[in-house]
């Protein structure tokens, strides 16, 4: 199959997907798909055509449906397929990421389920994997529910952290650096409505090695269900001005069928601190 034809024939098919234009400066366009609301067969199989055979032989080699159902729409998510990207002059299949020294590419992005459950008693593995500050933080927490979510929001910052340095967990261990927040105005999650911004302030144990606190984080609840966190490089060129702040977008998405902001709706709820 042609990919570039099964595109333009697809999106010939299809309603017309608005044109989106391309994120402004210091903005930050998050778009996420929901897997278990995807059931069509005919379209999963539409979508492994889209991929590299390099990417096609990743996905299928996943143990199991649901695996690869994930690691294929996870890929297909990253296309740049609208005609604004690339005026449909490049096939998706051609396209490949950008990587910094360490295989990963240049941006931190996790995202946590909310009702995620441990094996292990909360502080007890805050203990193994947290720094003091971050323990002392929780252990302070007497209501249990209340504890885990911030335990879960505490993982999610400090994996986008060290994904955006690109180190990985065992390069840059969760307990050799803190991450505590301090409120200011400034995050603007939609176009139309702004919210406290949520300022990571990153501190370091003497044996944190060369990690770096350029960065600045989002950290929202998503669909109800899950904490997302973003993190990026702050711009060196930007000193002392409230333009600074980070601008985010948020985007549900069906690949090629349908693509909804939902930035300003109840889908979003910006989160300005670790309460």
């Amino acid at each position: 199959m042609q990919t570039g034809l099964f595109a333009r024939k697809f999106l010939a098919s299809s309603s017309p997907l608005a044109s989106i234009p391309l994120p402004s400066a210091r903005e930050t366009h998050f778009w996420y798909i929901m897997p278990d609301e995807v059931h069509n067969a005919s379209l999963l199989n539409q979508y492994l055509e889209l991929l590299s055979p390099c990417e096609r032989e990743n996905v299928l080699r996943m143990k199991g449906d649901k695996l690869q159902k994930r690691a294929l729409l996870a890929r297909v998510l990253l296309i740049p397929y609208r005609s604004s990207d690339t005026n449909s002059q490049v096939s998706p299949s051609a396209f490949n990421f950008r990587k910094n020294l360490f295989g990963k590419p240049e941006i931190g992005v996790d995202v946590e389920e909310k009702q995620r459950r441990l094996r292990s008693d909360i502080l007890s593995f805050a203990r193994r994997y947290f720094s003091r500050h971050e323990v002392e933080f929780l252990h302070n927490i007497s209501d249990p529910d209340i504890r885990r979510q911030e335990f879960i929001k505490l993982w999610t910052l400090k994996e986008a952290y060290v994904k955006a340095l690109g180190r990985g967990f065992s390069a840059a261990p969760f307990r050799t650096f803190t991450i505590q927040s301090r409120a200011s105005k400034g995050l603007q999650i939609s176009s139309e409505t702004s919210s406290d911004e949520l300022q990571i302030v990153l501190e370091y144990s003497d044996a944190s090695g060369n990690l770096t606190d350029n960065w600045q984080f989002a950290l929202f609840e998503l669909a109800n269900s899950h904490y997302a966190a973003i993190c990026v490089e702050k711009d060196v060129n930007i000193k002392g001005k409230g333009s600074s702040s980070l601008r985010l977008k948020v985007w549900k998405t069906l690949p090629f069928v349908e693509d909804v902001c939902v930035s300003g709706t109840d889908e979003i709820v910006s989160i300005s601190g670790l309460s």
